[in-house]
């Protein structure tokens, strides 16, 4: 995966190994840039990088 490549909020959650449900909650809390594409989240991958980096 490139570092700019966009997931879902299922891909995501499958690769944090968490749910969808949970993935929408850091969205909502900003814990997780993400961009909305009509109803839908997009994440980043760069996003996620970020995300891992400042919580481990």
């Amino acid at each position: 995966m490139g570092l700019n490549e966009i997931l879902t909020v299922k891909e995501t959650a499958q690769l944090l190994k968490t749910t969808c449900q949970q993935i929408r909650k850091m969205i909502a809390n900003q814990e997780l840039p993400a961009v909305k594409v009509g109803r839908e989240w997009r994440i980043p991958m760069e996003s996620i990088c970020l995300f891992l980096n400042e919580n481990l």
